[in-house]
């Protein structure tokens, strides 16, 4: 993902959150072809394999630092690592661990002809799973592909919260409509901060196409929902353009009102 001044501008509350100082979780290197990775950081949480649908332990290492917290704020990690974490210049490479901690395989995608969708790879393993963390060393020769991995790092609570009703929602029609006045107070303090900074430089149209670049311009629907504390993630589907589109938005209690902070969206593959 390239992010542009502006563009980071809008998600530098996010962002600044995600790669705080975060505890020593990872370290080593991960070569493939031309790239080194040194990694600095990784986060470990429940999702789905990449083979099917069998339950797995993913583990997202990066030459970022990462902060769990941040992250697991999101229902959907991984589409918050590739979309909040990875850039041209900030790789990431997803080990899976099968539920009890034993090694299945890894994947990633530096650049073209540089990535793998699935690949057992040539590794040992001496991870294991206790205590709720992933910890141990993985160790790599295939000679296209070696890695030197130690992790110390805790499997996030899949637990969001409270379930919330479906539902829509007024920052849907504000943002379709461009309606700025309607917008603005739907946003988080951070993101209004963004505004305010936006509008100093006389972009504040830019800001919102920035903020409507990848929600669903036809139709939108809240599928589902989770209230833990002043947190709230929604889980959206909708339609655009582009196609069906599927993803969550992150929401913050402040003011005692729920105002929107980040929104990730994606091609629905189903």
């Amino acid at each position: 993902m390239k992010l542009s001044l502006l563009a980071w501008s809008a998600v530098i509350a996010v962002g600044a959150a995600i790669a705080a100082d975060a505890p020593d979780t990872a370290g080593g290197t991960f070569k493939s072809k031309t790239v080194t990775l040194e990694i600095r950081s990784a986060i470990a949480f429940k999702a789905k394999s990449s083979l099917g649908s069998d339950d797995a332990l993913i583990v997202a290492v990066t030459n970022a630092t990462m902060h769990a917290d941040a992250l697991a704020d999101y229902y959907d990690r991984r589409r918050a690592v590739d979309k909040r974490i990875k850039d041209d210049d900030t790789g990431v490479v997803y080990f899976e661990f099968r539920p009890d901690g034993s090694y299945r395989g890894l994947s990633y995608y530096f650049a073209p002809g540089n990535g793998c969708g699935f690949c057992t790879s040539e590794v040992v393993s001496t991870v294991k799973l206790s205590g709720g963390k992933l910890a141990g060393a993985l160790k790599g020769t295939e000679k296209d592909r070696p890695l030197d991995v130690s992790l110390n790092v805790p499997v996030m609570s899949d637990e969001h919260g409270t379930a919330l009703p479906a539902d829509g929602g007024a920052y849907h029609m504000a943002l379709v409509k461009r309606d700025r006045a309607a917008l603005q107070p739907l946003l988080s303090l951070d993101r209004q901060q963004s505004w305010a900074d936006a509008e100093k430089k006389g972009n504040v149209g830019k800001f919102v196409e920035y903020l409507a670049a990848e929600h669903p311009d036809k139709s939108v629907r809240i599928t589902r929902g989770y209230a833990r504390g002043n947190t709230a993630v929604l889980l959206v589907s909708g339609e655009s353009i582009a196609g069906k589109l599927v993803g969550e938005a992150l929401l913050m209690k402040e003011k005692d009102a729920w105002r929107v902070d980040d929104e990730l969206m994606e091609l629905d593959s189903r």
